[in-house]
């Protein structure tokens, strides 16, 4: 009986799961690609770059430079990405890092808020990259 209800369940996910439409797919495919780049962008410190990922229509100034002798050492996903709504995902990084000038290790929590671009058909960072003092 109980393995019966587990194959109808099973049944059930694949039917609804194949009820998305293929942008959707596209949408969530889009989401993980940019939040692995982002990651890496972040984790081999290229923190400027990573201003690339912002919307242009972003609140807020632009961030200083960052300097030369960051080291991010670790970059770990806490939470996430979690959708809100059909194109607004959240998610939250910590990320661990130092300056070869004074090597004591530190920590910032990264909280993202993405929204996705119809138009452009990409995810855009809507929070501050974030500052790395």
């Amino acid at each position: 009986m109980l393995t019966r209800v587990i194959q109808l369940s099973l049944i059930l996910l694949l039917v609804l799961s194949g009820c998305k439409t293929m942008d959707e797919h596209k949408q969530v495919s889009a989401l993980e690609d940019t939040l692995r780049r982002y990651e890496g962008t972040i984790r081999w410190g290229n923190v400027d770059n990573a201003q690339g990922f912002r919307a242009l229509d972003a609140a807020g100034d632009p961030p200083p430079p960052v300097r030369a002798d960051l080291r991010v050492t670790s970059y770990e996903v806490v939470q996430g990405p979690t959708m809100l709504d059909e194109t607004t995902a959240v998610q939250i990084a910590d990320i661990q890092y130092t300056f070869d000038e004074r090597p004591v290790l530190r920590s910032i929590v990264d909280q993202q808020v993405w929204k996705y671009d119809e138009m452009k058909k990409l995810w855009q960072l809507q929070t501050p990259v974030p500052l790395f003092k």
